[in-house]
């Protein structure tokens, strides 16, 4: 495979590989799960996300790893001329990010999307901190009378 890699997935239940090009991981090749032993035992996965749109995506079966990795190779080598160096940084910027984020998790941080926020936004469209008391009470009139219009009552 010219100018791919593989590497083997240590945390796949049966044997799987990463087939990697330019450090983006662009398909797999592995040992299929719950099939009938007359069936073919080897699967290939061609393409990546971001960076591929859902039609893009190949794969398929074969009976031997080297059957599977022959499949791979041509389907790699019809994809590749429709990608762009863009299409490759869409992919290593989000593992970027999912890297940064499970990094933060495992420090037992949170993401700002998932903190608290005390804003709110009044019916009369502006956005305030409800935990500043001089901002609630200037928009508290507005609350109210929605709340009315709108027959909530609390």
């Amino acid at each position: 495979m010219t100018g791919l890699t593989r590497r083997r997935d240590v945390d796949a239940a049966r044997e799987r590989w990463s087939i990697v090009f330019d450090g983006v991981c662009v398909g797999s090749i592995g040992l299929r799960a719950g099939v009938p032993n007359h069936v073919d035992q080897w699967e290939w996965k061609c393409g990546f996300y971001p960076g591929c749109d859902p039609g893009q995506h190949t794969g398929g079966s074969a009976g031997t790893f080297e059957e599977a990795r022959a499949a791979f190779e041509t389907a790699w080598l019809e994809l590749l001329p429709t990608r762009t160096e863009v299409d490759f940084q869409a992919w290593r910027d989000q593992h970027e990010w999912d890297e940064r984020k499970q990094a933060a998790w495992a420090r037992g941080e949170k993401l700002p999307s998932q903190q608290p926020s005390s804003s709110m936004r009044c019916p009369c469209g502006a956005t305030f901190d409800s935990h500043v008391p001089a901002e609630s009470q200037i928009h508290a009139p507005h609350i109210y009378a929605a709340q009315q219009r709108d027959g909530i009552c609390r």
